[in-house]
């Protein structure tokens, strides 16, 4: 019996390379749509981050009738005169689920400077290393221990990594001068001090890796608003978002000033009505300045 020749036959290769060809193309136009999407869904991550920091400051004011303060500048005992101390992301930890990191630290009778110091055990420095995921942006790419700039002094450890800031206003950190906004040494506000309106006043916002990121645990440093000091837990609003005051202007000690992100064209925002927003890094550093400070008058709208 005679075995027919076959009916079909293979690609050619030049059908074959076509084929590849098309398959490239979509692939190419599919990426950055799978690209974009993931990033829509870590930026609506953080902004639910940032929501739940607020919600969480808004639980925190109804208990003690104020905001935390900034951070502790402990100026009543001598042994301790003129000390920075915990950050406000510590005063918020039993509002946001934390109780236990919280009673761990023991920041009512401890000094973080009793964790923090030259020498630390193991034990004494792994609560500060400690990565808390509700204080990490999903977009970010820093590491769980921050190691863009010292804390305070080069002879000690890094600490665990924060993407979150809070807003001091423009005005110089560093000590308990009032910087004009929400946030500076203890500053311990009421809502009622918001002259300029809750939603139009900055609580919180983001900073990336690419400006050296933040820290949960408070200041490095006496009297410095420098890089490795307040900078670490607070920003200043007066600074232009995701500007790169490094590469453009050379100035090291400016870059981790001001907020950034990861996020295409701008930095999420926690106001003082606890409402997130999304503001373009195109809003000029004045409207910035205005937004955070809380109560210079000014009918700043919101963009």
């Amino acid at each position: 019996m005679k075995c027919s020749p076959s009916k079909f036959r293979g690609f050619t290769l030049v059908e074959l390379l076509v084929v590849i060809a098309i398959i490239g193309i979509l692939v190419a136009l599919l990426l950055p749509a799978i690209q974009a999407a993931r990033e829509a869904a870590r930026r609506t991550e953080c902004n639910n981050k940032l929501k739940q920091i607020g919600v969480a400051l808004h639980n925190y004011h109804d208990t003690h009738k104020s905001l935390p303060a900034g951070y502790i500048y402990r100026t009543t005992a001598p042994s301790v005169a003129g000390d920075p101390d915990w950050g406000w992301q510590v005063s918020l930890m039993p509002y946001m689920e934390l109780d236990a990191l919280y009673a761990e630290l023991d920041m009512t009778t401890k000094l973080l400077k009793q964790y923090y110091k030259a020498g630390a055990t193991a034990a004494e420095q792994e609560p500060l290393q400690r990565p808390i995921p509700a204080y990490r942006c999903p977009s970010d790419i820093a590491k769980d221990l921050n190691t863009y700039c010292n804390f305070g002094a080069t002879n000690h450890f890094r600490i665990a990594t924060s993407n979150y800031v809070g807003s001091a206003g423009p005005g110089s950190l560093g000590g308990t001068a009032d910087t004009e906004g929400l946030f500076f040494g203890n500053s311990w506000l009421n809502f009622k001090e918001i002259m300029d309106g809750t939603s139009s006043t900055l609580m919180a916002g983001e900073r990336s890796a690419s400006h050296y990121a933040a820290v949960w645990a408070g200041v490095g440093i006496n009297n410095s608003n420098g890089n490795d000091a307040t900078a670490r837990t607070l920003a200043r609003s007066g600074f232009w978002i995701n500007y790169d005051y490094l590469g453009i202007t050379g100035s090291n000690v400016n870059h981790a000033k001001g907020f950034a992100s990861y996020h295409p064209g701008g930095a999420n925002f926690v106001f003082a009505d606890a409402s997130v927003r999304f503001l373009m890094q195109t809003i000029h550093s004045d409207i910035m300045a205005d937004l955070g400070r809380r109560k210079d008058g000014n009918a700043t709208t919101v963009p």
